[in-house]
């Protein structure tokens, strides 16, 4: 991609004081020169570098006046974004705005769900614990007294 007139001119042949006429008679020589058809190649790529030095200086022309020797200087012309424009782009963003509020609730939701899930599944399981060690402090302090066994019980 050009980036400056000073590459497409390069690009061209041309030194920094060329004028358009100077301009549009080396881009007519260099593409038949090196259209692909002419060369024989497949390979078009010097002719659409050419191509595009051309048409960036075309565009780099336009609000400019030129002289047959250099730039002059650009006019005041400005493309500026109309009100409708902003507009839109404003509630664009406020709906994009509003989807991630939304999709940030969404997760803090089943962030919420599954925290008190695990939360209830704990108590549950501390619970059973509680029940467990109850249950095994009672047989202790049964056995420890003797009383495991029924006394009427018969023994075989």
């Amino acid at each position: 991609m050009i980036r400056t007139r000073h590459e497409a001119l390069t690009i061209l042949g041309l030194g920094v004081g060329a004028t358009s006429q100077q301009i549009k008679e080396a881009y007519k020589d260099l593409v038949k020169k090196s259209h692909p058809d002419v060369t024989g190649s497949t390979d078009a790529t010097a002719y659409n570098r050419i191509v595009e030095a051309y048409q960036f200086l075309l565009k780099d022309n336009e609000g400019k006046v030129l002289t047959h020797s250099k730039v002059v200087g650009k006019t005041t012309k400005r493309t500026t974004a109309s009100n409708a424009d902003y507009s839109a782009f404003q509630k664009k963003a406020a709906k994009a705005k509003q989807r991630r509020k939304e999709e940030f609730e969404r997760k803090q939701k089943e962030f919420s769900a599954m925290y008190e899930k695990q939360e209830s599944d704990y108590k549950r399981a501390m619970e059973a614990i509680d029940a467990i060690r109850v249950a095994r402090a009672i047989q202790s302090m049964v056995w420890a007294n003797g009383l495991e066994k029924d006394p009427n019980e018969k023994k075989d």
